[in-house]
């Protein structure tokens, strides 16, 4: 293209989108002097926190639940003296209808679970709201462009080139954290989804005149 014949443009779209899925992070961890006994404690809980994954409808191919991991602790102020161990079992699990998100939050720390680390909601399909956003974000960068060549005395012409930039920042995904828990509550959890914002960029190069 001739530099002296077009006018590029960045132009960003967002369109605003429900989320459908929620990916559920949590852990079951225990310390003790014991590595044995410590550990045991732990694979049962971890059991348990399991199957009531599976009794709350949560597919085996929708948890991911590796082995334990385990550290020994040391008190580094007296000389490095050997304390315990630290065992734990990091969990993650897919809800796929968020109307239950809020039993299965509950179900884990009831069963064993004594870390939740948050609930991150996202579309399990964002394709729709992706092409839709770049739609917005073209229609954008026209609406600049004809800005700019009428700023200037020129006329707008033909669309010449576009292409997607790269998006760093990633869709924004909503997510509810909930910190160390010790005691298990009678008081159901609510959960307020929101939605997500799927945002793309462009860069565009028109015709001038």
């Amino acid at each position: 293209m001739n530099q002296e014949r077009w006018i590029s443009v960045s132009a960003q779209g967002e369109v605003s989108v429900a989320p459908d899925l929620a990916v559920v992070s949590f852990a079951v961890s225990g310390d003790g002097k014991h590595l044995a006994p410590t550990r045991d404690d732990v694979n049962r809980r971890s059991s348990a926190v399991l199957a009531k994954l599976r009794e709350l409808g949560i597919a085996d191919g929708d948890i991911n639940a590796p082995d334990v991991g385990i550290h020994a602790q040391y008190d580094y102020g007296k000389g490095q003296r050997f304390i315990g161990y630290k065992v734990g079992r990091q969990m993650t699990a897919k809800v796929r209808s968020l109307d239950s998100l809020g039993d299965v939050l509950d179900g884990v720390v009831a069963a064993g679970a004594n870390e939740v680390h948050g609930a991150q909601m996202t579309a399990s399909d964002p394709s729709a709201a992706e092409h839709e956003a770049l739609r917005a974000a073209t229609a954008a960068a026209r609406a600049k462009a004809e800005v700019i060549a009428a700023a200037g005395g020129l006329s707008l012409g033909a669309l010449a080139r576009i292409e997607e930039e790269a998006d760093y920042g990633g869709t924004p995904m909503p997510m509810m954290r909930m910190a160390a828990i010790a005691e298990s509550s009678d008081v159901p959890t609510d959960v307020a989804t929101g939605n997500l914002m799927v945002t793309r960029r462009i860069r565009a190069w028109f015709a001038i005149s």
